[in-house]
């Protein structure tokens, strides 16, 4: 029995009872990190407006099935996912899972979000089972994988959320281990997405990804459900998902080692600054260097950063790194993010919008910013960073290693601040009240016995 089929079988049959109670738990922050986050990028989301509204006219303001967080519409279940996945992941402020390196519930929250309310008779803990599903899959298609494979042309963290997103779906539409193998093919010839988008730093591919992805996830469970055949080995065939992203350079052991028994979905890096993960070492490098040795910007002299062949781009090409004119430009900015964490003491959405890119101390201090790439830390090390301040004459040293990620301790008391920060610049206002009550379901998710109760408040 192939890997497909494996994951398959562990979609279709484990049931709400046999994950462990924190792995909910985590799941839980990562839903209610994701609606704040949507809610924020309806109006500071780049393309998500177009995108909301381009799903408004390819539906023909179709059947009113799901709901559009934050804009008071509902559509069908494929667009609404599609305008709800553009906005997932455009602030670069969701979940990551750190082993996997994969935003595993970017597409997976918008897709089961729109087949359950769709379906009409989910209630907390399905739902909750579905995605706590669907963002270990990722995980572990991710895993699978030895090296990564944008040097190949793909942009793969959206590629795989994507089998998550379906993995989701199925498991919603109560699919058998053979139709999900189906939906999983389905998928394959669906969903990818260009690294070239890594040279190209004015492209709002980078924001509005996970609209694809939702999107097809939804329609591969709905073809898969009606009957028809995909491949039988979709990810790992002669021919197959491995082959042709990641040339069989691939550990299929490693998707299936430890399926229900160890749950990567329990283990997700909670952001509470809004930029790429990548940027995250540096902030807390020059953080922590800057509060234990009293450092303050005008005395630096230099700040030196090392970071992996991956994270290149998140320092050149230098000019706009250190001078960016535009919030996706800003967000993948070692120099700008780290400098904007000396100058201000912290990194909110404020510093993203278009008035923060005049700040002359903060552009000053990036201008001193210097790099290096070390190209022995591959896939596995990722996340290194290596940072020096040269100060008052001395240099002050931190490397961050990926062991070092703040993983599973992020309190819903944090989670909760972000979501009132990202609500604030929603395009429709939201109560204290609503907020309240957003928060409190959330938070008692698998007690609620109708979606319908959840989604009512988006």
């Amino acid at each position: 029995m192939g890997i497909s089929y494996r994951l398959a079988e562990f979609i279709a049959g484990t049931n709400y009872e046999d994950i462990p109670k924190a792995v909910f738990e985590t799941q839980k922050k990562s839903v209610l990190d994701g609606v704040g986050i949507t809610l924020g990028a309806a109006t500071l989301g780049d393309g998500c407006r177009d995108f909301v509204e381009l799903a408004v006219e390819n539906s023909c303001q179709g059947t009113g099935e799901a709901t559009v967080i934050g804009f008071g519409k509902k559509l069908p279940a494929g667009w609404a996912a599609f305008a709800n996945g553009a906005m997932a992941h455009s602030l670069d402020f969701g979940d990551t899972q750190m082993d996997a390196v994969v935003h595993s519930n970017a597409s997976t929250f918008p897709a089961a979000l729109a087949i359950a309310e769709r379906l009409g008779n989910v209630d907390g803990k399905k739902f909750l089972t579905a995605l706590v599903l669907g963002s270990e899959v990722a995980c572990r298609i991710s895993l699978g994988a030895n090296e990564d494979l944008e040097k190949h042309g793909y942009y793969m963290p959206t590629v795989y959320t994507s089998y998550g997103a379906v993995a989701a779906v199925c498991r919603l539409l109560e699919l058998t281990p053979k139709q999900i193998v189906d939906a999983f093919s389905f998928n394959l010839c669906q969903t990818t997405c260009s690294s070239e988008l890594m040279n190209n730093s004015k492209t709002v591919v980078r924001s509005v990804r996970e609209a694809f992805s939702a999107r097809n996830a939804v329609l591969s469970g709905q073809i898969a459900a009606r009957g028809l055949n995909g491949f039988q080995e979709p990810l790992e065939g002669k021919l197959g998902f491995y082959h042709a992203y990641a040339r069989d350079n691939c550990s299929l052991e490693r998707v299936v080692d430890g399926l229900g028994e160890r749950y990567y979905a329990g283990s997700l890096y909670f952001k509470l600054w809004p930029s790429c993960a990548g940027t995250h070492p540096a902030i807390i490098a020059v953080k922590a260097l800057a509060a234990e040795h009293s450092i303050r910007p005008e005395e630096i002299e230099r700040v030196h950063v090392k970071v992996s062949q991956r994270n290149r781009m998140l320092v050149e090409p230098e000019e706009i790194r250190k001078a960016p004119s535009t919030s996706i430009i800003g967000k993948f900015s070692i120099p700008y993010t780290a400098s904007v964490a000396l100058v201000r003491k912290d990194v909110t959405l404020d510093d993203f919008l278009p008035e923060a890119f005049s700040d002359e101390k903060v552009l000053g201090l990036a201008a001193r910013f210097t790099h290096e790439t070390v190209e022995s830390w591959g896939k596995t090390e990722g996340m290194n960073t290596d940072v020096t301040i040269y100060a008052r004459g001395e240099a002050f040293h931190y490397f961050y290693t990926e062991e070092g990620a703040a993983v599973g301790d992020t309190s819903f008391e944090e989670l909760e601040k972000k979501l009132r920060a990202c609500a604030k610049h929603s395009l429709i206002p939201v109560s204290g009240e609503r907020m309240e009550q957003m928060i409190q379901v959330v938070k008692n998710l698998e007690t609620v016995d109708d979606i319908g109760k959840f989604t009512s408040l988006l």
